[in-house]
């Protein structure tokens, strides 16, 4: 009985070191996360708006009902989630190809990495700053050797028009995306054992069959977690449309961080903003459940 009880005892202060350790770290999260969405899902019922004063008042779900009343916002909720279908999608795609490449190159393999991996360590000021002058309609990079040199085109594409804008911005989400994809990707297909490869070989499988039944399989957690975090970052991304198009024409190629940001930095109507990230917060977590909901369907399929 005493022994039960003074292991129980150990056990105990085995737990309580342990919760010591990590509460540092608990208390960062919870002041620096949990507080902060706690008091913007709070901001959200209120009128708050700092141009009149510091006082707000409890408005209940007004803010929502502004927010779907709005006829912007449709278009801005049509973007968003194109925006990050289309960024998610691509990037995991040309991320799977350039991996595969990676993989194959012999020599100077290093190089060849850090180059690729270039653009993602970049600041996205850097970035955007770049691309706005690349994409210029008028005397951007694209245009002057498209049209002035080459004369492939007859005229300048206007990459920042309506129609052209939000496409404009989801190439260069993915330039910028892809080199951190890639390299999970490429780290992936190093952890696959090379006798499965000989194995499918032996059996008659060609190159496609074997990325089929051997590369896909293998690459699927790190698939998961690549596409699911490329899918938020995505979704949150702010500071790279604010340089290109600042989200216009119009609302064109506007998405929620987007109108977030002007509804609270430039109307200072925190109340109004705090109601579009607690929409862009459950919009995150629906796609995020879905794509996990749909990883472990498959997990149990094959279980």
């Amino acid at each position: 009985m005493k022994k039960g009880k003074k292991v129980s005892k150990l056990a105990f202060h085995e737990a309580l070191r342990g919760y010591l350790f990590i509460a540092p770290a608990l208390i960062l999260l919870l002041g620096l996360l949990f507080l902060p969405m706690v008091k913007g899902f709070g901001y959200s019922l209120t009128d708050f708006n700092i141009l009149k004063n510091w006082d707000y008042n409890f408005i209940g779900p007004e803010n929502f009902q502004k927010i779907l009343k709005n006829r912007d916002f449709p278009v801005i909720l049509k973007n968003e989630v194109f925006f990050a279908l289309t960024v998610t999608v691509i990037t995991v795609i040309v991320s799977i190809l350039i991996a595969l490449l990676l993989n194959s190159v012999k020599r100077c393999k290093n190089i060849v990495r850090a180059l690729v991996f270039m653009p993602w360590v970049l600041p996205e000021v850097v970035v955007g700053s770049l691309w706005r002058w690349l994409l210029n309609g008028e005397k951007g990079l694209i245009n002057s050797v498209l049209v002035d040199y080459w004369h492939v085109l007859p005229e300048h594409i206007q990459f920042f028009s309506s129609s052209l804008s939000l496409i404009s911005v989801c190439m260069v989400y993915i330039w910028r995306t892809y080199p951190y994809v890639t390299i999970m990707l490429s780290a992936g297909l190093q952890g696959i054992d090379r006798g499965l490869y000989e194995a499918a070989s032996i059996d008659g499988c060609g190159k496609i069959k074997q990325f089929r039944y051997v590369t896909l399989p293998g690459l699927k957690y790190v698939l998961s977690i690549c596409s699911l975090m490329a899918m938020i970052w995505t979704m949150n991304g702010f500071g790279i449309i604010n340089i290109l198009t600042a989200g216009g024409p119009g609302v064109s190629s506007t998405t929620l961080p987007m109108v977030i940001y002007k509804t609270a930095f430039q109307k200072f109507r925190f109340g109004l903003a705090s109601g579009y990230s607690v929409i862009q917060f459950f919009i995150i977590m629906v796609f995020a459940l879905i794509y996990l909901k749909m990883t472990k369907a498959t997990k149990e399929e094959e279980a």
